[in-house]
C-alpha cells in the first residue's frame, strides 16, 4: 500500500464524515414535518445505539466477507440519494448540461476520491462540512426578513412511510465500518453525527414553514425553494449554492464507501 495513504482517522473526523451522510439525505428531502424528523431521529438513535453496542464487543468489521455483507444495503441507500438527486436535476433545477454527463463526472471524482483512501476522504469531508454548513446560514439569514410565525401554526400533514425509516441506517452502517480505523472519541463522534444534522435541518424545516407557508408542501424540493427565494443585494441566484452544497455531501458519502469498500485492503497498523 502506498505509504502515504492511510485508512486511520480521528473522532473529530469520523464525526464530520457521519454528519455529511445524514446531511445528504435530509437536503434532499421533501418533508416538512417535525413529527416525521423526529420519528427518523429515534429510529437513526436506536440503530446507531444497536452498532456502538456491537462495536463494543470486538467484532471484526474489517474482514472481507463482514465488508460485503454490510457494504450492499449500504450502496441501496447510496443509490437513493443519488436517484434523488438526479430526479431533482430533470425536474427542479432544469440545467442545460446532460445528465449522463453530471453522472459520468459524478463517477470519475467519486472514485478517485475514494481510491486515495479514507483519511483523504476524511479531509475533505471536514472542509466541504464546513462549506455546506455555510451555505445553510447563508439561506437561512437571507430570508429571515420574509420570516412570517402566523404560517408556523399550520401544522402539515404527516404521512409515516417504511423508506425514511430505512434511510436511518446510513449513518449506523458507516459508523460500524469505520469504528475499527477511528482512532478516538467514537461514541461522541455516533452521537454529534446524529444529533447535529437532525437539529439543523429541524432549523431547515421551521425557516420553509415561515418563509413559504403552506406552499412549502407543494413543492417537490422545499430546501432548493428557500435557496430560490434568498438574495444578496442584487444577487439573487442563491440556488446555485444548493446544488453546491448537495454535490460536495453526495461526493463525499460515494467517495466514502468507494474508500471502504474498494480502496481499503487491510487496516493500517
Amino acid at each position: 500500500m502506498n505509504k502515504g495513504r492511510t485508512n486511520r482517522i480521528s473522532g473529530g473526523q469520523l464525526m464530520c464524515l457521519l454528519m455529511m451522510t445524514r446531511l445528504a439525505t435530509l437536503m434532499l428531502s421533501r418533508s416538512m414535518s417535525f413529527i416525521l424528523l423526529l420519528v427518523e431521529l429515534a429510529v437513526s438513535a436506536t440503530l446507531s445505539l444497536a452498532v456502538y453496542l456491537l462495536d463494543r464487543t470486538g467484532m471484526e468489521v474489517h474482514k472481507k466477507p463482514v465488508i460485503f455483507a454490510l457494504s450492499v444495503p449500504l450502496l441501496a441507500l447510496l443509490f437513493l440519494d443519488g436517484r434523488d438527486y438526479f430526479i431533482f436535476t430533470k425536474t427542479v433545477s432544469h440545467t442545460d448540461v446532460p445528465i449522463w454527463l453530471i453522472m459520468a463526472l459524478f463517477v470519475v471524482f467519486s472514485l478517485y476520491a475514494g481510491l486515495l483512501g479514507t483519511e483523504a476522504v476524511a479531509r475533505f469531508s471536514a472542509l466541504g462540512l464546513i462549506v455546506v454548513l455555510l451555505f445553510i446560514i447563508v439561506a437561512i439569514h437571507t430570508n429571515l426578513k420574509a420570516f412570517r410565525a402566523d404560517f408556523l401554526a399550520v401544522l402539515p400533514r404527516s404521512k409515516i412511510t417504511a423508506l425514511p425509516l430505512l434511510r436511518c441506517a446510513d449513518v449506523p452502517l458507516f459508523y460500524l465500518l469505520l469504528a475499527p480505523r477511528t482512532a478516538d472519541k467514537k461514541g461522541r463522534a455516533l452521537l454529534v453525527g446524529n444529533a447535529v444534522p437532525y437539529a439543523l435541518f429541524a432549523l431547515v424545516i421551521l425557516m420553509c414553514r415561515a418563509v413559504m407557508g403552506k406552499t412549502a408542501e407543494i413543492y417537490r424540493a422545499p430546501v432548493f425553494a428557500l435557496y430560490q427565494l434568498g438574495e444578496i443585494g442584487t444577487f439573487t441566484k442563491l440556488d446555485i449554492l444548493y446544488v453546491c452544497a448537495v454535490l460536495v455531501l453526495l461526493l463525499s458519502e460515494t467517495a466514502l464507501a468507494v474508500s471502504i469498500i474498494l480502496g481499503e485492503r487491510r487496516l493500517k497498523k
